[in-house]
């Protein structure tokens, strides 16, 4: 009977620390910029899903760019933006509005 361990999978490269960090700053940015979108009039379903998508986008992004070290080029960090906020603006919405 063999005693290695066994491969970890891929998927998991965050750290716990990047994990908080994250959700700390989505929770943030819902607290400042919720309110702020209601007081300037806009619905609160859609300043949910504005706030969340942009959020979830630049968050994520800057987690793996800055913190997880994963891109060092501007090119691919724009392209894990573009590709982030495009899923999160399909996600998001059909979350907020289904």
């Amino acid at each position: 009977m063999s005693t290695t361990p066994a491969a970890s999978p891929k998927l998991h490269f965050f750290s716990y620390k990047s994990a908080s960090l994250f959700f700390g700053f989505i929770l943030v940015f819902n607290l400042i910029f919720n309110p702020l979108l209601r007081v300037m009039g806009v619905d609160q379903q859609l300043a949910l899903y504005l706030i969340n998508t942009i959020g979830i986008s630049v968050g994520l992004t800057g987690v793996i760019v800055f913190i997880e070290g994963k891109f060092k080029t501007k090119k691919q960090m724009t392209a894990l933006f573009l590709s982030l906020f495009s899923g999160c603006l399909l996600v998001c919405y059909l979350i907020v509005y289904q």
